[in-house]
């Protein structure tokens, strides 16, 4: 449970930033008054401390001067009582019937005036064997000692001015109390002013996160060069926005994808079935056509819901890469023949081909550069050329991939290997629906492959590879 879980309910119940404006306030307030109360006690220990230890010591000083006094046979007076005691402490002397016989100090306040005046209750940094009064604008100390001089009893009475500045005491606490309120309301600005600009980046979470509801997300969060907890807070909130945006914007790409790249071959399908529906199978001549472009179609749509699966367990890590060292310049061989003998309106050229020890999945690497070939004879024009090449330097295999079709525009040149992004061309007519090149790309990235593109428009596209052979060669 909380600190705050603790409080009556009308006060969590409150705003985060009046909670924190009160309890910065109380907090405040605590320690002020703490600081207020340890000065007062001190100030009031520096009153009373001198005042009892002067007292205390001129007692102890008259003591053994009476009794030497006594020991010579001489008697005690005023003027010569005030030899042992301490300067500011005054002795008066009464007998048994309480008449006074000796006063060191005739101008200060009667025996009389103090019994008066004295508090009915013991001051908290007072002496427990010493008697306060409050006399106009002092306080006194007394102390009381008796003492039998030669047959006779006497009380000998000791006075201290503990302070004579009560009502400067008295202004204090105003002035303190006064202070108090300046406090209060200083912390309340403070606290409020403070709380609001820690606070602020919160809230424009709260709007921002109001503002998805009506699907506006573009605006973010400003980071500012600090390193505390809300800074965190703001760089995954503006994180969160920015990947919920690209969710929905895949979204958007998807609902496109599946618009034209599946809906448009499954129309053509339905239309070809209800064509022979219609005209029969009598032309077989028509009829072979009809199949051949359903089926066509067909393997299309296979294509891409298997490269959207590839793509989706390679999102969710659910693909193994299984590597081990395998010959790239067999595994580039047999992807060319491959191409060639399924195309023969394009010249498939494979000039160079270095050995080379590779370390990684042959299978999806096969895969990888059969994207790139098929890639190119579909953006090339009837009668155009791919050239195909690897030279392995020194363990470093560079593999172009080169055609003489119809180039990408600088400005899709980054975009090319994004999920559902192609080219648009009458020459393929979005076969792959912008799955294929991600798919290269994810296997480039898996086996650390660098990836170049190099295209004119109009002039023709290089894909360059690079990759490193491994450490140990093939048996």
């Amino acid at each position: 449970m909380s600190f705050f879980d603790k409080l009556p309910k009308n006060f969590r119940n409150l705003e985060i930033s009046t909670k924190i404006t009160l309890t910065y306030v109380g907090c405040f307030m605590f320690l002020l008054i703490l600081i207020e109360m340890v000065m007062y006690a001190g100030f009031l220990m520096a009153l009373y401390r001198p005042a009892g230890k002067t007292i205390d010591f001129s007692i102890a000083q008259v003591k053994p001067w009476l009794d030497n006094i006594k020991q010579r046979g001489d008697y005690f007076n005023s003027d010569t009582m005030r030899q042992p005691l301490v300067t500011g402490v005054v002795v008066r002397v009464f007998d048994d019937a309480g008449n006074l016989l000796e006063d060191t100090d005739e101008n200060y306040p009667s025996n009389e005036s103090f019994n008066d005046c004295k508090l009915d209750y013991q001051p908290m940094f007072a002496d427990a064997d010493k008697e306060v009064a409050l006399m106009t604008n002092a306080w006194v100390y007394r102390a009381k000692m008796d003492y039998v001089f030669k047959g006779e009893h006497f009380t000998l009475y000791f006075y201290r001015t503990i302070t004579s500045e009560v009502p400067l005491l008295e202004e204090m606490k105003y002035i303190l109390l006064i202070l108090d309120l300046i406090g209060i309301i200083f912390a309340v600005a403070v606290g409020h002013f403070m709380s609001r600009k820690v606070l602020k980046p919160i809230k424009i979470m709260t709007e921002h996160a109001q503002n998805i509801a009506y699907g506006k997300m573009d605006g973010r969060i400003e980071i500012k060069p600090t390193n505390d907890e809300l800074t965190e807070l703001a760089k995954t909130f503006n994180s969160m926005l920015d990947r919920i945006k690209g969710g929905i914007d895949d979204q958007q790409k998807f609902i496109n994808f599946v618009s034209h790249a599946l809906l448009n071959p499954a129309t053509a399908i339905s239309f070809g079935i209800e064509t022979i529906k219609h005209y029969g199978v009598e032309d077989k001549n028509f009829l072979n056509e009809t199949i051949d472009i359903i089926s066509t179609k067909i393997q299309n749509i296979d294509k891409i819901l298997q490269s959207m699966l590839f793509l989706i367990h390679a999102e969710q890590n659910c693909l193994k890469i299984k590597k081990e060292d395998f010959d790239l310049s067999y595994i580039l061989e047999d992807a060319v023949n491959e191409i060639q003998k399924a195309d023969e309106n394009h010249s498939v050229e494979l000039r160079q081909n270095d050995f080379a020890n590779v370390y990684g999945d042959s299978v999806k690497i096969r895969r990888m550069l059969m994207i790139f070939l098929e890639n190119a004879v579909d953006y090339t024009p009837t009668g155009g050329k791919i050239i195909v090449t690897s030279q392995n330097d020194n363990g470093t295999i560079t593999l172009s991939i080169s055609d003489s079709g119809i180039g990408i525009a600088p400005e899709n040149v980054e975009h090319i290997f994004e999920k559902f992004f192609s080219v648009k061309s009458r020459l393929n007519n979005n076969k792959g629906g912008g799955l294929s090149l991600p798919i290269a790309k994810w296997i480039a990235d898996k086996h650390d492959i660098k990836i170049e593109v190099d295209s004119t428009l109009n002039v023709g596209t290089t894909f360059t590879l690079t990759i490193f052979e491994a450490p140990i060669p093939i048996d």
